[in-house]
Parts: C-alpha cells; sequence; structure tokens
C-alpha cells in the first residue's frame, strides 16, 4: 500500500479552498477558487450550484497539478460555514434556490420566535443567545407561510456542508456542530427539538440524518468522480462548521485553550465540557467537532473586514503599488503601522462597520474613529485598526472570564495570523502568550483531521492533533506596550458608551438620504 492522503474541503463565504494533505498533516497543494452572491436589498437567493462549481474545479484543478494517483486519497471531508438552506428535491435537484444567511427577509418569523418561546427558552435549546432572521429556523418559517409548495416539495433542507456531502457522496447528511446554528436542534441531547419544528412548519424527515463529526457516511459516487477526477474509492466523513474546524487544526482540543480567528468576521473558540447558557452574558454555544465537547463561540460581524474595507477605500495607490511589485497590499499596510506607537498616538476606532454583535448586539452599531488631528497619517488609521479587533478579542475574553472559562493562551488563526504585527498586538492588549500558526490553511487541516477519525488512521481528534498539527512561532506580551493599551482599552469601551445613543441618529440620516 503506499501512501494515504486526505482531502480537506472549505467552503467559506465567498471563497472555497481544497487542500491535499499526508497523513501527517503535511501540505502537499491547495487551491482555492471565488464565488459571488449579489444581494437584492433583503433577498439573497443563489442557486447551489455557485457552491458546487467552483468547489469541483479546485479539486480538479488539484488533482491535475499534483498529478498523484486518485485513489492515493483515503478520504475527504468538509469545513463549511453555516446557516445557509438550500432546499433539494427527492430527484436530488434543488426545489428552490438557496436562502442565503444574509437573506432578512424573515425577521418578522424571528420577531413570532421571540413573542412565542422567549429569549431564554430558544437558548436552552439551541445554545444562540440572539434571535435574529440568520437562523435557518427562521428561512424554514418564512418558507412554510410564503412558500408552502416548496416545503412540500423538499426532500431534505441542507446547510452548506451537507450540501457538499451530498455532491460528493450522492447521500443526505449532516452533523452536529453545523445544526448546533440551525435552531432546531436541542445541543444538550442531541436530538432534533419537536418545539422549534412545529414553529418552524417543517418535518423531522426533512432534516438530514445527523452525525458526529468524523464519520464515514460512504464513498465518492460516480456523477462526483466524472466532475471531480476523485477515485470512487474514496471515503466520505462527515466535516464541521469552519470555526470548530479551524479550531482542532489549531490543537484546540481540550479545555483551557481557546482560538482566535480574524477572517472577514472576528471568531472565538473555548473548547469546554458541558453546555454552557447564560442569558445575561449570552456567549453562543455550540456542539464542537469534539465528541462530547462543546464550544463557546463569540463572533462579531467585522474583524479583519474592517481592514479590507479601509484597504479598498483608502489604499488604492498601494494596491498599485503591490501589484506592480508583486508584494502583498496588507504587507506594505501594516509595515508601515509597525513604526507607529503602540497606542496610535491617541487615535481609537470602534470597528462596528456593520453592527456590533457579542458582546453589544446592536445592530445599529456604526464605525468611529476617534481622537485623530493633523499629526495623524495613515498608518496610525491602519494601526488603529489593529487595535480595535485586539479591543475586540480582549471584551470577547473578558465575557468568557465571566462564565469561568479561562485562556492560558491565545492561538491565532484566519487571514488575520499572518502578519507578526498584528498577532503582537493581540499579545500586548490581552496580556497573554499568542500562538500563532505554521501555515494559514487550518480549515481544510481540521477537515483533513475529521477525514483521518472518520477512516480509523487515528482512534480520535486528540490523537490527530498530536499527529498532524504544527505549531508557528509563540509571541509574548510587552509590559510596555501593555501599560500602554490598559489605558487605550478603557477609552475604547468608554467612548462605545459615549456613543450607542447617537448610532439611531445616523440611522435617520441615512433612511432620509436615501429616501
Amino acid at each position: 500500500m503506499g501512501e494515504i492522503y486526505l482531502l480537506g474541503l472549505d467552503l467559506g463565504i465567498s471563497s472555497l479552498k481544497a487542500a491535499l494533505f499526508t497523513a501527517e498533516g503535511q501540505l502537499v497543494h491547495v487551491e482555492q477558487d471565488e464565488y459571488m452572491i449579489y444581494p437584492e436589498g433583503d433577498r439573497v437567493e443563489v442557486d447551489p450550484q455557485v457552491y458546487w462549481t467552483p468547489m469541483a474545479r479546485a479539486i480538479r484543478r488539484l488533482l491535475e497539478r499534483w498529478s498523484g494517483p486518485p485513489e492515493a486519497i483515503a478520504a475527504v471531508s468538509v469545513s463549511s460555514h453555516a446557516e445557509t438552506v438550500i432546499p433539494i428535491a427527492a430527484d436530488g435537484q434543488p426545489a428552490r434556490k438557496a436562502l442565503v444567511w444574509m437573506d432578512n427577509r424573515s425577521q418578522p418569523e424571528a420577531d413570532e420566535l421571540l413573542e412565542q418561546m422567549g429569549l431564554r427558552k430558544v437558548l436552552e435549546i439551541s445554545g444562540q443567545p440572539d434571535i435574529g432572521p440568520i437562523w435557518p429556523v427562521t428561512k424554514f418559517r418564512w418558507l412554510s407561510k410564503h412558500e408552502p409548495e416548496t416545503v412540500q416539495r423538499t426532500a431534505a433542507f441542507l446547510l452548506p456542508e451537507d450540501y457538499i456531502l451530498f455532491r460528493l457522496s450522492g447521500k443526505f447528511a449532516g452533523e452536529y456542530s453545523l445544526w448546533s446554528s440551525s435552531l432546531v436542534l436541542d445541543i444538550r441531547r442531541k436530538v432534533l427539538s419537536e418545539e422549534m419544528l412545529a414553529f418552524a412548519g417543517i418535518s423531522a424527515h426533512q432534516i438530514p440524518p445527523l452525525y458526529p463529526s468524523g464519520t464515514a457516511i460512504g464513498t465518492v459516487c460516480a456523477t462526483c468522480a466524472a466532475e471531480t477526477g476523485l477515485s470512487t474509492r474514496t471515503v466520505v466523513v462527515t466535516g464541521a462548521i469552519d470555526q470548530a474546524c479551524a479550531a482542532i487544526a489549531a490543537g484546540n482540543v481540550r479545555p483551557g485553550i481557546v482560538t482566535e480567528s480574524t477572517g472577514s468576521v472576528l471568531a472565538l473558540v473555548a473548547t469546554i465540557p458541558e453546555p454552557i447558557f447564560d442569558a445575561e452574558t449570552r456567549v453562543p454555544c455550540h456542539i464542537h467537532a469534539l465528541p462530547d465537547m462543546y464550544c463557546l463561540l463569540p463572533w462579531n460581524t467585522t474583524g479583519g473586514l474592517t481592514l479590507k474595507w479601509f484597504k479598498d477605500r483608502f489604499a488604492l495607490d498601494l494596491s498599485q503599488q503591490a501589484e506592480a511589485s508583486g508584494q502583498d497590499v496588507y504587507t506594505l499596510l501594516t509595515d508601515a503601522a509597525a513604526e507607529i506607537a503602540p497606542g496610535s498616538d491617541g487615535l481609537i476606532m470602534l470597528p462596528h462597520l456593520e453592527g456590533a454583535f457579542f458582546p453589544e448586539y446592536n445592530n445599529q452599531a456604526r464605525g468611529v474613529f476617534f481622537g485623530f488631528t493633523l499629526s495623524h497619517t495613515r498608518a496610525h488609521f491602519t494601526r488603529a485598526i489593529l487595535e480595535a479587533v485586539a479591543y475586540m478579542i480582549r471584551r470577547d475574553l473578558e465575557g468568557l472570564a465571566r462564565l469561568g472559562v479561562s485562556a492560558g493562551e491565545l492561538r491565532v488563526l484566519g487571514g488575520g495570523a499572518k502578519s507578526k504585527l498584528w498577532s503582537q498586538i493581540k499579545a500586548d492588549v490581552c496580556n497573554l502568550p499568542v500562538v500563532m500558526p505554521s501555515h494559514g490553511e487550518a480549515a481544510v487541516l481540521g477537515a483533513a483531521m475529521l477525514a483521518a477519525v472518520g477512516i480509523g488512521l487515528v482512534p480520535d481528534i486528540p490523537s490527530a492533533a498530536n499527529l498532524m498539527v504544527k505549531e508557528g512561532e509563540r509571541l509574548y506580551p510587552n509590559p510596555a506596550a501593555h501599560a500602554v493599551y490598559e489605558a487605550a482599552y478603557r477609552l475604547y469601551g468608554n467612548l462605545y458608551e459615549k456613543v450607542k445613543d447617537l448610532y439611531p441618529d445616523c440611522s435617520v440620516i441615512q433612511s432620509a438620504a436615501a429616501a
């Protein structure tokens, strides 16, 4: 028998990856592709093929560039974002377009859920401390009310990971970590909630069978093999929600470890042995990829997206310079920011460009730059953004601490982890050691680890972590910088409290201008 390889797939909110690993976790090759979704006001729908076509293309391109035998890929598993609802008819075709997680038409249904059940009851069933149109249960109810014929025609309501598993194997299957975000799963008992299903107006048989992460569900089907070049011998294994996949890829496989991912959004994952439902602190709780484990998952809608916004709007010249020289534009931005002292010479940012989630839960929140003068430069603003994200992380960590969940170190992931400066700022602000990744492919590595578990290559996820996870550089807090950030962090918190009552006025002005 030759060398064994594992394929990890990651379906993000606008891009996707296919990555090949050895059985020891060494990255062999990775391919990336993108897809576009175009919102039409509150309506955000997409043909599910938009997810599969670039994924199949990435897999085929990977196999062509690797040039190894497809039969050597023993297993494949999937990491994905959550909440998008994909109704599939009995013939395997979409019953309608997918309702993307950003689709807000089910806000009235979210209001109904809050009125009928109350936040505490929803929290104790689902682990989710906020009720909004993002959650699939509200989208199910919206379909039941507005498109009952679609519900009747639907054999299975799939979430994004489920859909990729379906296209790989031809089978309907889901897993607990991803369905934790649906609100129809009782996460303590790991069974579907009859009360939530009744509210949704759908039947239990329309939910795919749910399994633990790392469960083999079959092999690659003939149709998928023809589309991708994969072998029909390759085993298909259930994956996990993207944040859980990334967490296990960083070695977050036991209580006491916290990972942080600065991608488009900002998310923390704290591994815990039992679910924690706290209506006051309001930290989301999910079933983990790890069996019999849970995770607290505070997140915010703008993390790295804030820096991207700044780059796109105020650094066009750097983007052109980077393209001409073959450099990375973010490196140019952060290199300049590294020349600015901690605290950005009194410039503070509130990075709430699309509202604030945990712990503020304020949809009307807006971004703020405070304290700038004629002496402040673009580099100051860049550094203030990096520091603002670090302040959000510290607030999240303090929320976890109020629940008795402490962090001895912070393991950083996502695009933000590529920046040593940003990682050092996080260490200095949070006064914690920060462990950088050995490479930037955490979610797909986590999926590959689950693939290894699914075929019995390793007995469990911690064993997979011991074998396949390699730590990167470890950074320690700078006491002098931390002292500066103590004062800056207090100002950050006070600033939000001072301006939060003004945010509704921004909305009024914006609405008046649009009228």
